[in-house]
């Protein structure tokens, strides 16, 4: 077993994606029927065994011979039923409990960046920036990563240079180096319930170790590492101005902003999401 340590800094309150563009003030001014599209579609929720998109079919089970604690997306239902008729938006629950966040050995400027511009972006406080940790990997399994010494049992982990590819600045897994998707067990009001499908953790990677292809980066930019932080909280496939093109652009901010709305709490319907500009 490798364990964590919490270090003694403490900070103020204040998957795999190879975009490093930063995002234009030129783009299309989304409609507000747009709007709800996108996050339908960047957000839907299915159920046990599941997938997001990740073999090009919405709505369809990866295969109903897995068995029911299989997950292979974003978001499975911790009930194990069924993928709903008419899904509902899926996010972090509204209930003043902030999501844990730490810094593996080091803070980095850009965990700050990303983390100020979501809050700014939403409105309101979402993160309990926890501070550094050192922590031991290597080769360990994620379900065998001992993170007893942490001070909660879920979280976001940041880090840099654990990620691997050539064509890749940033991911969201389970554990540094690997290309695992995270998944997250999901209650029936739509709400994450805290913990991911496994271990607690997401982590947020950023900077590959690999040799970049040609025309490719391995070096994350402000707008990846928010763009991989948006991940983590939900929105999981990619569109024009979210990792199609630019990084994160305008049409991501207001994604992001209506998913977390206070008129938007966990489990409201996608046909009736109320949309701020």
């Amino acid at each position: 077993m490798k364990k964590a340590v919490l270090a003694a800094v403490v900070l103020g309150v204040l998957s795999g994606c190879g975009s490093d563009s930063d995002g234009g003030e030129g783009d299309k001014t989304l409609s507000d029927s747009e709007v709800s599209a996108l996050i339908k579609c960047s957000n839907l929720a299915e159920a046990t065994p599941c997938t997001q998109n990740v073999y090009g079919s919405w709505g369809v089970l990866v295969s109903p011979d897995y068995a029911d604690d299989y997950c292979n997306g974003m978001y499975c239902f911790a009930d194990g039923s069924s993928a709903p008729e008419y899904p509902h938006l899926t996010r972090f629950r509204d209930s003043g409990e902030l999501i844990p966040t730490y810094y593996l050995d080091a803070v980095d400027p850009r965990f700050e960046y990303a983390l100020n511009k979501a809050e700014e972006i939403i409105g309101y406080q979402l993160f309990d920036r926890k501070g550094v940790i050192s922590l031991e990997f290597d080769d360990t399994p994620f379900f065998e990563i001992d993170y007893s010494e942490l001070p909660t049992d879920w979280g976001f982990i940041w880090s840099k240079g654990t990620l691997s590819g050539a064509c890749s600045s940033g991911r969201v897994s389970s554990k540094p180096y690997s290309t695992s998707l995270v998944s997250y067990a999901v209650g029936n009001d739509y709400g994450i319930d805290k913990t991911k499908w496994g271990s607690g953790y997401a982590w947020i990677q950023l900077d590959s170790i690999s040799e970049p292809d040609p025309g490719c980066t391995t070096i994350a930019s402000n707008d990846v590492s928010l763009h991989e932080l948006a991940h983590a909280l939900g929105m999981n496939n990619h569109f024009d101005g979210f990792g199609n093109g630019a990084a994160f652009n305008s049409n991501a901010e207001r994604v992001l902003r209506n998913m977390y709305s206070k008129q938007n709490p966990a489990g409201q319907p996608f046909d009736s999401l109320n949309i701020e500009p």
